[in-house]
């Protein structure tokens, strides 16, 4: 009964959710499926984990990771591929999560990392074939329309500026290889550049569960720039994601202006696979940009990046493709 309650009572009581008899405010999630479903172009992401929509994986479906931000942003895809309308989704990641990649927690989460993309990847990859099969379009692949990414560098000794001895075999190793990743911590969703939603909440249960971690979130949009049906909103938002993108790619190519466009979607594809080639490389450059495809490629079925010696990430003994390890509940990890 709202006889005498105030409107913000009202409103507030629109985004939450009962769980074993609490109320709880998943308006995070709710907030990120509403403008994924708002998309008409693009979206970009930066999450510190990726990892949900567990309903969809080949495996591990009774863990507990339900939220539904994975599975939106492919139907959303899929939506788009049927009805022969251009756009992309960009999502940014870090290339390891924070820890030692080869220990049991970390191994098990980029395991339920590589099942939400593999999943993705495979709904997507059917909504290709079957619309190549009833259409005159061919050739058409996932990374026309979904990839991921991840930053690293590397330098010179004479453009360092390293100071102190070596005493772990970390340092030593580091020393010699002379490259990492750069971590990625920040936590937001640009829509069609005409809204931002940043905050704390990473895209994971923890966050999007609503009675787990305490998140907070900010969506920030300008009514006078707003998306179209035919082009994206030209605004602040646009601007700001324009600055991230020269930030990473190290330029300001004229094609990420038009994110949904196969041109520029080839463009940053292009831009990431040549800087893994000097990632890779066994003599150190200074890297000026530093996006990277993420480690893991898709080809019928998930798999470790070409170039990673037995599948591991570079410099590590850790498994790109992760694993379960059991010695954590799953609650605890997703």
């Amino acid at each position: 009964r709202y006889e005498t309650a105030e409107i913000s009572d009202i409103i507030f009581s629109r985004c939450l959710d009962r769980k074993k008899g609490r109320l709880v405010d998943n308006s995070i999630h709710l907030s990120n499926i509403h403008h994924i479903r708002r998309a008409k172009h693009f979206i970009y992401i930066e999450s510190q984990y990726f990892m949900g929509s567990s309903f969809m994986w080949s495996e591990g479906r009774s863990v507990k990771c339900g939220n539904m931000i994975a599975a939106e942003i492919t139907f959303k895809i899929c939506e788009k591929i049927a009805a022969s309308e251009p756009f992309a989704v960009y999502i940014l990641l870090p290339m390891w999560m924070e820890g030692i990649t080869e220990t049991g927690p970390i191994q098990e989460m980029l395991y339920y990392q590589r099942v939400t993309i593999e999943a993705m990847y495979k709904q997507v990859e059917e909504a290709l074939m079957t619309k190549m099969a009833n259409s005159s379009d061919y050739g058409l692949k996932v990374t026309d329309y979904l990839n991921f990414y991840c930053l690293g560098t590397r330098e010179t000794k004479s453009g360092s500026q390293a100071t102190g001895m070596l005493k772990t075999d970390d340092e030593i190793r580091l020393a010699e290889t002379r490259r990492h990743q750069i971590y990625i911590h920040s936590k937001f969703m640009i829509v069609d550049d005409d809204v931002a939603l940043i905050g704390t909440a990473n895209i994971n249960q923890r966050s999007m569960d609503g009675c787990r971690d305490s998140e907070i979130m900010m969506t920030s949009w300008q009514p006078d720039h707003l998306a179209t049906e035919k082009s994206i909103a030209k605004g602040d938002v646009h601007g700001y994601r324009l600055h991230s993108w020269a930030t990473i790619t190290g330029e300001m190519n004229e094609v990420f202006r038009n994110p949904s466009s196969r041109e520029c979607v080839n463009t940053m594809n292009e831009i990431a696979n040549r800087n893994w080639q000097k990632y890779l490389a066994k003599e150190a450059t200074d890297m000026k940009s530093n996006l990277l495809p993420f480690p893991l490629e898709y080809d019928g079925g998930i798999k470790p990046r070409e170039g990673l010696s037995k599948g591991y990430f570079p410099d590590t003994k850790g498994s790109v493709l992760g694993k379960q390890s059991f010695l954590l509940p799953d609650i605890f990890l997703t």
